[in-house]
């Protein structure tokens, strides 16, 4: 991102190839529609490029990005007047192998498997509950494994805002799952 804030064009192309899948993947999370979100991804390209020379270069750049996405994504949902967040499963599943499925170990027998999978079940319709701030939060720190300091500045915050939320959010779902841990 230094070379295009000074000027040369070409970084752009080695940006787009270094993250153009990061920024896809981010904005489907938010948007659920493959179409939409290529069009939101090359948007935000767009944008970067638009402010390249506005960039500051002592920030860390994938943050900022992020951010120019997140904000082309919350327009959209905005516009079109539905602000739905995708279940964690739906999101997790594109990092699975192509039927979907999470590699079983050769261990794992069958009960364990339909335990584990029943577990998972719980989890998922626990997330699905939370407010669509607290899903974010999780997705970016789980899912994206970014630092409290990036999702801060993606959404916005502070970073011990960020630390705050997500203790709070997973003892929310410690509680709400205490419960699993009796049944399996």
């Amino acid at each position: 991102m230094g070379l295009l804030s000074q000027g040369m064009d070409h970084a752009l192309a080695d940006l787009v190839r270094r993250y153009q899948n990061d920024v896809f993947r981010f904005c489907l999370h938010y948007l659920k529609n493959v179409e939409e979100a290529k069009e939101s991804a090359q948007e935000t390209f767009l944008r970067i490029y638009t402010a390249r020379h506005r960039f500051d270069v002592t920030r860390r750049f994938k943050p900022w990005m992020l951010c120019i996405a997140r904000n082309l994504c919350l327009n959209e949902l905005k516009r079109k007047k539905t602000v739905g967040m995708e279940t964690l499963e739906e999101y997790a599943s594109s990092a699975r192998e192509e039927s979907g499925e999470l590699a079983a170990s050769p261990l794992d027998g069958p009960a364990e498997l339909l335990m584990a999978s029943e577990r998972r079940r719980l989890l998922l319709e626990t997330l699905d509950r939370l407010p669509d701030e607290a899903q974010e939060i999780v997705k970016l720190r789980f899912f994206e494994r970014l630092p409290a300091r990036d999702i801060a500045e993606i959404i916005e915050s502070t970073e011990g805002a960020v630390r705050t939320r997500l203790h709070r959010i997973l003892r929310q779902l410690r509680d709400e799952c205490a419960h699993l841990r009796e049944v399996t």
